[in-house]
């Protein structure tokens, strides 16, 4: 009994791992000269992780397995609501300020054998009538949301 069960176990396992899960989607984001040192010195270093989290949600679920990897740059943003950083930097700033948001994104997507087989930019900005409701990164959020749409026409499939 044990080894009949040994061998419905070893026959799944293969049957299963003939199976080839399709690998995620790779995203990398870099920061023009600009966006750089808003990151740095207005905003702050860790905004960098939501920014990132935005892009990589947007793309995976616009692109899904089209492409096998993504380059992002981030030529420039502006946050809606001041950040962490900002509040710090300046002790009077309350967080009900608030201002237009967007950015300018651009982007190439690639195949699994490094052949680039689509590109976008996108650049938005919002309106101040919509930035009283927003949260920090609300235009920034959509631009990208934009943006990985316009890539995900430019790949075929």
């Amino acid at each position: 009994m044990m080894k009949l069960l040994s061998i419905v176990i070893l026959v799944l396992g293969l049957c299963l791992g003939s199976v080839a899960a399709a690998d995620p989607l790779q995203v990398s984001v870099s920061y023009s000269e600009k966006a750089e040192k808003k990151m740095t010195e207005t905003y702050g270093v860790r905004e960098k992780s939501v920014i990132f989290d935005l892009i990589d949600r947007n793309l995976k679920d616009k692109l899904g397995t089209r492409a096998a990897r993504v380059e992002v740059v981030i030529n420039d943003l502006t946050a809606n609501r001041p950040t962490q950083k900002q509040m710090g930097d300046r002790p009077g700033l309350s967080m009900q300020s608030f201002g237009i948001g967007g950015a300018d994104i651009s982007g190439k997507a690639y195949d699994g054998a490094g052949n680039l087989i689509g590109q976008a930019d996108h650049t938005w900005n919002g309106d101040i009538a919509w930035a009283q409701g927003s949260w920090t990164w609300s235009d920034t959020d959509r631009a990208i949301s934009s943006f990985a749409r316009k890539l995900a026409k430019a790949v075929p499939g």
